[in-house]
């Protein structure tokens, strides 16, 4: 009987393997081909076979091994997603979880939850070529403990919700120093200009690894100046 149960988890942890490199693959094609749809939900199906636990759920469920199991339950209860937890202070949290000594330590995880904070810049180059400057920022708090010593890894795209294209995509490091010190960093593309010019595009960051760690940024084009389109010359005096 022993040896059928490892042997059944072993299959199990092949299979899970092999099904997260293939969900992984197909997130690669779609990005390629730049569908912004079906690549948000293909690396987000990823994530969830390597969490095993649904998008749906708390994502401080990610931090099971660290938190009660009782006191996530409670936060499921009250509807506390990190986002509410982090305009609470920590005494609030603990009245609420009934265990004010923890309240404190429940703020932490919520902020290690991996986000960026994303600033647009835009220039027109051309009627046809715009200019965009991204300056990103951490929005979270770093933790050995979670984080490791290096670096989390993100996906920003831009992506126009009208036609569900994506006009520009890389694969985005931050550093812990990065973190830590709160440093921006820079990034400077450009993208093509399709007229009629839609209202707004967004810019998609989301963690490569971690659930509940995605962002978007609306580019708003409505005060957007597009320069002249050049007559041809004819020549005439």
């Amino acid at each position: 009987a022993q040896l059928h149960s490892f042997s059944l988890v072993s299959d199990m942890s092949y299979v899970n393997q092999n099904v997260v490199r293939l969900i992984r693959a197909l997130f690669e094609v779609v990005l390629k081909r730049s569908w912004a749809t079906l690549s948000s939900r293909s690396l987000r199906l990823a994530k969830m076979v390597e969490q095993r636990m649904w998008d749906t759920i708390n994502p401080l469920w990610q931090f099971s091994q660290y938190i009660n199991v009782e006191i996530l339950q409670k936060l499921d209860e009250k509807k506390m997603t990190p986002e509410r937890l982090l305009e609470m202070d920590a005494k609030e949290i603990g009245i609420m979880i009934h265990n004010t000594r923890l309240g404190k330590e429940i703020k932490a995880y919520a902020s290690y939850i991996p986000l960026l904070k994303i600033e647009t810049q835009l220039q027109p180059i051309t009627r046809t070529v715009l200019r965009i400057k991204l300056t990103i920022t951490a929005a979270f708090k770093w933790s050995d403990k979670i984080h490791g010593t290096n670096s989390q890894q993100f996906w920003i795209w831009i992506e126009d919700p009208d036609t569900d294209n994506i006009y520009h995509s890389e694969y985005f490091i931050i550093t812990k120093k990065q973190v830590k010190l709160e440093e921006p960093q820079t990034i400077i593309f450009t993208i093509p200009v399709i007229e009629p010019l839609a209202n707004q595009y967004y810019v998609r960051a989301i963690s490569d690894r971690w659930l509940g760690s995605d962002t978007a940024t609306i580019i708003s084009f409505h005060n957007l100046i597009l320069p002249e389109r050049h007559m041809p010359h004819t020549g005439n005096c």
